[in-house]
């Protein structure tokens, strides 16, 4: 039963630092040559603050997810 919880707790973590990481690309890559993309700074600015919220919202999610699952 052990290392069924344990390669579950890996799997989660895995896809959600994988759905991070992609985030913070796709937010990153929103700000790449700005001088070329001035007219498009507001939608940027709103990629940037969507991915970031989502990004913050899955960590917190995971981690009260992984103490529950750690607790039981």
């Amino acid at each position: 039963m052990a290392t069924s919880s344990a390669a579950g707790l890996a799997l989660i973590t895995g896809v959600v630092g994988i759905f991070v990481g992609w985030n913070f690309r796709t937010a990153r890559g929103a700000n790449a040559d700005l001088k070329v993309h001035k007219g498009r700074i507001p939608g940027f600015r709103r990629a940037r603050n969507r991915t970031g919220l989502m990004s913050i919202a899955l960590i917190v999610l995971t981690l009260l997810a992984l103490s529950a699952f750690v607790r039981g």
